[in-house]
């Protein structure tokens, strides 16, 4: 199964499209600031997009700690979500956050952020496996561990 997070009017097609909206489009009404996420059962997720949503939750560390709970091992989250450099980063007075580069080190290991900090940020982890900077910042991230 492969889900996309926060679809929107920008569902996926063969994917479980989730979003808080009923809209067009959106097999499964959620609002992922409720944990934990009733669609999937732990670890049987192959992928998941997160596009434009990880600024929006209210928890960041509940959005992350879910992502890892539903993706099976060695399986991909890709997150897209604008640069705090970016204007768009504070034209939606919805955004909650405005992601650096950095943002996501508190779940990959081998940062200081993460040996200093992760057990406070859901003791998760991910293996990064690319990330490109622009006005939005696109982040792949592998599950690590079960």
């Amino acid at each position: 199964m492969r889900v996309n997070l926060g679809s929107g009017s920008r569902p996926i097609a063969g994917w479980l499209n989730v979003d808080r909206a009923a809209i067009p489009g959106v097999d499964y009404v959620h609002d992922l600031d409720v944990a934990p996420w009733p669609f999937a059962k732990s670890a049987e997720v192959e992928q998941i997009a997160a596009i434009d949503v990880f600024e929006h939750v209210a928890d960041a560390v509940m959005f992350m700690t879910e992502c890892h709970r539903l993706l099976a091992t060695g399986r991909m989250l890709f997150i897209q979500t604008p640069h705090y450099r970016s204007r768009d980063a504070f034209t939606d007075p919805t955004h909650r956050r405005f992601p650096t580069e950095h943002t996501f080190d508190y779940w990959i290991p081998g940062t200081v952020l993460h040996s200093e900090h992760n057990a406070a940020y859901g003791g998760v982890s991910f293996a990064q496996t690319a990330m490109r900077v622009e006005s939005n910042i696109q982040i792949t991230l592998t599950k690590i561990g079960a």
